[in-house]
């Protein structure tokens, strides 16, 4: 790994845990706000996670050139959003346009441990990503996909 490689990577994470703090600070703000507000944001951020998803499935499935660049920047991003995916499902937020299903507010300590799983895979392919296996971060994006189906499969509606 060259210099500019090493002090490329050093600012991209500096950046990202600066973006990471921000995006916690916002987010601790969610609760907050109004249940409207509280619907949009956890909108936006399934979207923006949806986004690094599928260009992680798009590599796997050689849909697009592998590039554990991509690869990292999309991993920390899903790491930082998933921190902050509670925040977005407030008291009287389970109504309105909404797809969250019933059980995200009738067994809240479920769908805490579903999101924490999903935690431990974005946490995972972070580290996977920082070893440079390319055939390890393969493996982990069915571990990250799985994560998210099994939560969307009981908490959020069709």
């Amino acid at each position: 790994m060259s210099n500019l490689s090493r002090a490329a990577r050093g600012m991209f994470t500096g950046v990202l845990a600066a973006a990471g703090i921000a995006l916690s600070a916002v987010a601790g703000h969610a609760s907050a706000q109004t249940p409207q507000q509280a619907i949009q944001f956890r909108k936006g951020a399934m979207q923006v996670q949806g986004w690094h998803v599928r260009s992680l499935v798009q590599m796997v499935k050689g849909q697009r050139p592998f590039d554990a660049a991509v690869y990292l920047r999309a991993v920390t991003m899903l790491d930082a959003l998933a921190g902050s995916t509670l925040e977005g499902f407030t008291p009287g937020s389970e109504t309105g346009e909404t797809r969250a299903a019933p059980d995200v507010f009738k067994d809240p300590a479920a769908f805490r441990a579903a999101v924490e799983r999903f935690q431990g895979e974005t946490r995972k392919a972070v580290a996977v990503a920082r070893s440079g296996d390319e055939k390890a971060m393969r493996a982990e994006v069915g571990e990250l996909v799985k994560a998210c189906d099994s939560c969307h499969e009981r908490f959020r509606t069709k």
